[in-house]
């Protein structure tokens, strides 16, 4: 019910991990959404991820940060390599305050994406998303889809200058923000999402969500007092 959801805080996307499944051959996904705070805020919070499920930003963006057509099939590594992007490229990421929308995920007995690929490439899709996610992974800097492990060149044409990596802040840096180790496939908890803090590139604002805090709290104090009287 959206209606309710309106009046609690919004959940946040801040947990990743490194997939299992052979199909999604290590990618990084993402995991459902999280019910973090305790108090609503009328701010965003920052945010670790882009969700493809939705995103909200000016149309300006798809200037500097394109889709990447040469990314057909991608289900999972969608996500973070639009995030790997977006913030290499000097943008930040934030969650809603509060829920705007909402979809049934799971769906049972319904078509999913994967299934209308399978049927659509008469059982290929599965080795072709594998392959693709390779792209990804290169610019992710898994060192086994560097370049002289790659099979198949192709895969990496046209990443520069459109579809690859930004030069405003560097690909490191963001990973060690989040916490994603793609040599080793380890998460290391920064639990800066979960805690509904700034992230570490961002210290010099670390007072802005305290001091949101403290006012609803205090509006909240006061509201109390209000109908006491």
């Amino acid at each position: 019910d959206l209606v309710v959801q309106s009046f609690k805080p919004a959940g946040r996307l801040c947990g990743p991990l490194f997939a299992t499944h052979t199909q999604e051959n290590q990618i990084v996904r993402l995991e459902g959404l999280g019910k973090w705070d305790s108090v609503k805020l009328d701010i965003p919070r920052f945010a670790p991820f882009a969700a493809a499920g939705y995103m909200v930003a000016h149309s300006g963006f798809l200037r500097e940060v394109p889709f990447d057509p040469l990314l057909p099939w991608i289900f999972m590594g969608e996500e973070i390599i639009m995030s790997t992007r977006f913030w290499t490229h000097g943008y930040d990421m934030f969650s809603p305050s509060q829920a705007v929308v909402g979809h049934m995920y799971v769906r049972p007995h319904k078509p999913k994406f994967w299934e209308s690929n399978h049927r659509f490439l008469r059982g290929a899709g599965d080795a072709l998303e594998i392959m693709v996610l390779n792209r990804i992974k290169y610019q992710l800097g898994y060192p086994e889809a560097a370049r002289d492990f790659l099979p198949t060149k192709s895969l990496l044409s046209h990443l520069q200058p459109h579809y690859g990596m930004g030069t405003k802040r560097k690909l490191q840096d963001y990973m060690r923000s989040v916490g994603l180790d793609p040599v080793r496939k380890e998460v290391t908890e920064t639990n800066w999402c979960e805690t509904g803090k700034v992230p570490p590139e961002h210290l010099p604002l670390r007072r802005l969500y305290h001091n949101a805090v403290q006012e609803v709290r205090r509006k909240q104090r006061e509201t109390i007092r209000t109908k006491d009287q």
